[in-house]
């Protein structure tokens, strides 16, 4: 059986809509406007957002060209790697370590989440941290200019 896709243009106010589809999105998605995604229903959608309004959030609701569908984004899970310490001093200089090579991050108060990467494991390793893996949403901090 054949469908055509649905067509999200819009973004509206978050707010409690019933029936609305669940879009779950990797971070690196929540940043692109335009492309083809599947619900967790399995339902083609395809993203056609105006530029420059910033990824997308997590609990943003979309509608779809001819207003008849709504469709939730959800932050999806995402192979992470946990980095703690109770040494504030120590997680500042990991954060500035992975900044240097450009690699998002995940701040809070004792830890900090990272896409799991053998290199940056390997190097975080290296200067003593603990590294768990895990399986949970990753929502990096947004950069300066976005």
């Amino acid at each position: 059986m054949s469908h055509e896709s649905i067509y999200l243009t819009e973004r509206i106010s978050a707010q409690v809509i019933e029936h609305c589809l669940l879009l779950p999105l990797s971070a690196k998605e929540r940043t692109q406007l335009r492309g083809k995604r599947s619900t967790l229903d399995g339902i083609d959608v395809v993203l056609n957002l105006p530029r420059g309004g910033g990824r997308l959030m997590p609990g943003e609701v979309l509608k779809s060209s001819n207003s008849q569908v709504f469709v939730s984004i959800e932050a999806a899970q995402e192979d992470v790697i946990r980095i703690s310490s109770e040494n504030r001093l120590k997680l500042l200089k990991a954060a500035y370590h992975l900044g240097n090579r450009h690699v998002e991050i995940e701040l809070h108060d004792k830890e900090l989440y990272l896409l799991n990467d053998v290199v940056m494991k390997q190097m975080l390793e290296k200067q003593g941290f603990a590294i768990k893996s895990l399986k949970r949403p990753f929502a990096p901090e947004i950069g300066a200019y976005e």
